[in-house]
């Protein structure tokens, strides 16, 4: 299991954003337009990974914290 950082980021992306979903992260919901929840298991703290702005084909992924509420 990954140390947790929930408390002290705001984003991640490349492979640093996919190892964290992986072995930190719950998976919530997906909307199916390519946006998919987590929530952190140890604060609660809410993930939305979706394709990072900068590219068009969504190879690039970006975790960014997001309201609880959102999930």
């Amino acid at each position: 299991m990954t140390a947790c950082r929930c408390d002290v980021l705001n984003v991640m992306s490349g492979d640093a954003a996919r190892d964290y979903v992986v072995k930190h992260l719950d998976q919530v919901r997906s909307d199916g337009q390519g946006t998919v929840y987590y929530r952190c298991p140890e604060t609660g703290v809410a993930w939305a990974e979706e394709r990072a702005p900068d590219t068009y084909a969504g190879e690039s992924r970006r975790l960014r914290r997001t309201d609880r509420d959102r999930i």
